[in-house]
């Protein structure tokens, strides 16, 4: 899920939204969220918990019937229609690039990219084209770990504490009794509280509700980089990506694969804001304190154009400091488009306030002095921001690269569709997971609402059609979904590089696949 925070949003993204809880939280804190309805609103969802592995009564006992698979028609009948169809709500939905595959009797059947991916290069969106997968991070991160337990080195029922040489969560009566099944089934207690720090207290008691939450993978990654003494990246390749030939699949920026990633593309209005607040409301700190010394000094509580401008520069210095210092820096391009949107924003401010100092010369006197000079220049800095943020909303920009980020279960994977398809052939028919493992991944551990449960990382929808394995994958500048029918053996994986793909992708998903598709209001 992606984010990592469960939210209906309004009609106008037309998806349930999962940016990563930390942006989000910290977002909320500078008090912008009502701001980025078209980024992340909401609130994380408790739900009460099944007995593992079974059902929960309720849920979905009684699933809707909803439309059929579209697994009696030829396979050519259903990608001439796509090909026909993606172009066309790629453009209506204003997203860059798309990497579609579909899955049919457990093979990869067919794949496709369209559109461009960066709208500046050019550059083609082909099947192999690498996109980031934000939460999908977290199913890849369940089965590393069920292959550990396969190897009888983690256990799914155990206290994970007994595994560990180093405690990671502090010491409580909950804490001690999280198993790997809770992690992996979003029951384990733990929250999304991770503005300004990480909160490891754990809410409610484990396996007792359901409630989306990426601190509980952060624990899981904790388990498996203690007991293999690598990092998640070099466990992952060992016991997952190159067991299964995901040769494309990475939890950093691997050289071979970086000529092949795409950008995410995003409006310029979301980093724009989430350094603009935070700094204006440094800028009042500063001029609330810097007045009565200016008062002191000068005589006068107005401030001068050179403090004006030193409070202005210190400000957004001070800013960036603080996001970079924040969990945001586990998002170094996004961090760095916030570096780049800031610059942006001064030089054209800076130009603007050269060209209003002119116009206020040629003033009578009387405009350029007191009360009403001081008015005019609110009105003019009120226009200038108001201006550039209605700008801002009009567009989208590629996100830049950048470093590659520290491994994280809860959002850095790098993959391909191809890839992810791969995957979820795996978790239908296992080569590499024992039968009783898979079984476990896919069968209802805690009740997620209204026709959905969680099994082992992966979400699970009910439907008259069968159950249906899925996760999204959102994060900035980045949407995508994965889907299979393990009963069918039918799935698709649609990935995009634009923060407006999620609609695109889950459209996608059932247009291919026919079916009920409810993922997208989850």
């Amino acid at each position: 899920m992606p984010a990592t925070m469960r939210c209906p949003l309004t009609k106008g993204r037309g998806i349930s939204m999962h940016i990563p809880a930390p942006v989000l939280r910290g977002v909320m804190a500078f008090g912008v969220s009502a701001a980025l309805v078209s980024s992340a609103t909401g609130q994380a969802t408790l739900v009460p918990a099944a007995t593992p592995g079974v059902q929960r009564p309720g849920a979905a006992t009684q699933p809707e019937e909803g439309p059929p698979l579209r697994l009696r028609e030829q396979l050519q009948a259903v990608t001439d229609d796509l090909e026909a169809y993606v172009p066309d709500r790629m453009r209506r939905a204003g997203v860059p690039g798309l990497s579609i595959v579909l899955i049919r009797d457990r093979q990869v059947v067919w794949s496709a990219g369209f559109g461009v991916a960066n709208t500046i290069t050019g550059r083609a969106v082909t099947p192999d084209t690498v996109f980031e997968a934000a939460s999908i991070s977290k199913v890849v991160t369940t089965y590393a770990a069920l292959r550990l337990v396969d190897q009888g080195r983690l256990a799914l029922d155990e206290p994970l504490r007994a595994r560990l040489s180093r405690p990671w969560l502090p010491r409580s009566e909950y804490a001690d009794t999280i198993t790997l099944r809770h992690l992996a089934s979003h029951s384990s207690g733990l929250t999304e509280n991770v503005f300004p720090t990480i909160d490891k207290n754990v809410a409610f008691v484990p396996g007792s509700r359901f409630l989306y939450t990426g601190i509980g993978f952060m624990y899981m990654q904790e388990a498996i980089e203690q007991v293999t003494g690598k990092s998640l990246d070099a466990a992952a390749r060992e016991v997952v990506f190159e067991p299964l030939g995901m040769a494309s699949s990475s939890f950093v920026n691997r050289s071979e694969c970086m000529s092949r990633m795409a950008n995410g593309h995003m409006r310029p209005i979301l980093p724009l804001l989430l350094f603009l607040v935070p700094c204006a409301i440094i800028i009042v700190g500063i001029v609330l304190i810097g007045a009565p010394v200016a008062r002191l000094v000068t005589g006068q509580w107005r401030l001068s154009r050179k403090m004006t401008t030193g409070a202005c520069l210190a400000a957004a210095m001070l800013t960036l400091l603080l996001l970079g210092g924040s969990s945001l820096n586990g998002l170094p391009n996004f961090l760095l488009l916030v570096g780049l949107c800031a610059t942006a924003f001064g030089v054209v401010f800076m130009l603007a306030s050269l060209f209003a100092g002119k116009i206020v010369a040629h003033l009578p006197v009387h405009l350029r002095e007191g009360k009403l000079r001081a008015l005019l220049s609110l009105v003019w800095v009120v226009s200038i921001v108001g201006g550039l943020l209605y700008f801002a909303g009009l567009f989208t920009i590629p996100v830049p690269r950048s470093p590659s980020p520290p491994p994280s279960a809860v959002g850095s994977l790098r993959t391909t569709a191809r890839d992810l398809a791969v995957f979820l052939i795996e978790l239908t028919e296992p080569r590499h997971l024992s039968q009783k493992m898979a079984r476990e991944i896919s069968s209802p551990q805690i009740s997620a609402g209204e026709d959905f449960s969680w099994g082992l990382g992966i979400g699970i929808q009910h439907s008259g059609q069968g159950n249906a394995l899925w996760q999204n994958a959102q994060t900035f500048g980045f949407r995508g979904l994965m889907v299979v029918y393990p009963e069918h053996g039918s799935g698709v994986v649609v990935l995009t590089n634009s923060d407006y793909g999620y609609p695109v992708a889950c459209d996608l998903a059932q247009r291919a696949l026919g079916g009920k598709a409810r993922w997208e209001y989850f």
